[in-house]
This record gives C-alpha cells, sequence and structure tokens, in this order.
C-alpha cells in the first residue's frame, strides 16, 4: 500500500513540474536494478556477500546557463541490503546471537541524490555525462535473517539509522528521440559515509554502499 502512495506521488509530480518545463530542466523515469552490500571498519564483522535489489522513481536535471550543466535531484524507492557476519556475541533486536551468526539485512529506503552534472554537446542525437554528488538515504522498512533461526525476515527497524548519507558518482549517455524526449542509461556507484546500524555491542561503522544500472526516459 505504501509504494502505491509513492507510485502516486511520483506520477503527480511528474505532471506538475512538467507543465512548468520549457527545457529548463529534463524529468527522467527511472528504473534502476542494483546490487548493494554492507561493509564495516570493525574486524570482528565481516561482510558476507550482496543484495539484488531494485528502484524505481523520478528525477530532474536543472539546467544551470546551458543544457550541459544542471542539478540533478528527484527521489527513488530502493531495495537495498547486504550480510555481515558477527565473530563476536551481540544482542541483536532483544535476542542473543552467538559469534559467528550471519545476519541478511533487507532494506527499503527512500532516496533524495543531489548531484551535479556534465553533459556534452549533442553529437548524432547522443549526449555523454557524468555525475557526482550526495545520495541521502531514509530507510521505510528493515528487516533481517539470521543464520542460527533467530529472526527469518523479521522487521528491525532499532538496528538500522533512518538516515544515511553518502556519496554517488555515474556516468552514461542518452539518446534523442525528438520532440523533447529521450532514454537515458548510466551507472551509478553509491557509497555511505555515516554508520548504517545502530548496535551498541559493536563499536564499529558499517558503510552501506551500492551499483546501479540506471535506465530511464527523459522528457
Amino acid at each position: 500500500m505504501f509504494q502505491k502512495k509513492i507510485i502516486l506521488v511520483l506520477i503527480l509530480l511528474s505532471f506538475t513540474v512538467g507543465s512548468f518545463a520549457q527545457k529548463r530542466f529534463n524529468l527522467t523515469f527511472l528504473a534502476s536494478p542494483q546490487v548493494s552490500w554492507l561493509k564495516s571498519d570493525s574486524k570482528d564483522i565481516k561482510g558476507n556477500g550482496g543484495f539484488l535489489g531494485f528502484g524505481y522513481g523520478i528525477e530532474g536535471d536543472f539546467f544551470v546557463g546551458s543544457e550541459n550543466y544542471a542539478i540533478v535531484t528527484g527521489m527513488t524507492v530502493s531495495t537495498l541490503g547486504g550480510s555481515l557476519i558477527y565473530n563476536q556475541p551481540v544482542n541483536f533486536g532483544g535476542a542473543f546471537l552467538p559469534p559467528g551468526t550471519k545476519v541478511d539485512y533487507y532494506l527499503t529506503n527512500l532516496e533524495f541524490p543531489l548531484a551535479l552534472k556534465m553533459r556534452t554537446r549533442d553529437f548524432n542525437r547522443f549526449r555523454y555525462f557524468a555525475q557526482f554528488g550526495l545520495t541521502n538515504w531514509f530507510n521505510i522498512k528493515a528487516k533481517a535473517s539470521t543464520s542460527n533461526g533467530s529472526f527469518q525476515k523479521e522487521i528491525i527497524k532499532d538496528e538500522v539509522r533512518f538516515y544515511n548519507i553518502g556519496l554517488n558518482v555515474g556516468a552514461g549517455l542518452e539518446y534523442d528521440l525528438g520532440h523533447g524526449n529521450a532514454i537515458t542509461c548510466g551507472v551509478v556507484y553509491s557509497n555511505g559515509f555515516t554508520d548504517a546500524t545502530t548496535n551498541k555491542d559493536s563499536k564499529d561503522a558499517t558503510a552501506l554502499k551500492s551499483l546501479r544500472l540506471r535506465v530511464g526516459f527523459v522528457f
């Protein structure tokens, strides 16, 4: 139900913003298959594989001076996650986990990017671009499973932080379809700056990272 409301908001936003668009910006509907993972700075916590997820949303390129430079922002709903092995005993979600327990995290985040995009001129209908900036993650759902069977995709909101921020860098291309429309494809890497987990028994910082294929329709 929540995701249906998000889709409705994105559609309404596209019509509202699009009504004012006179190529001072582009609006893009996005779909993003991605892989994400968690990495701890503690030798007692080991990353143990990635998570295949998916994102969808809408982004706006607000041109600065010309169509070669733009400020990028928008909203995306993304499924992310990763696995960690805790090599020391830990209290997790009110349960005691023995050393060597693997925890699989399943996260759903709202993402709000803020980046600078640089685009080339048109070459036979193609434009190439690079971008860098920040990704703001807001967690709206968190579940976990553990290798000892204590958790099986159970809600763990208190074990992850509501807000996380990270660097995002990306590159790709756009193909002009005419009449102000285009298709776009690229790759974006996001690297979390802040601790994504809240476990007090582990004095570490666990970064959320993702690599996504970004496919969209521009209008």
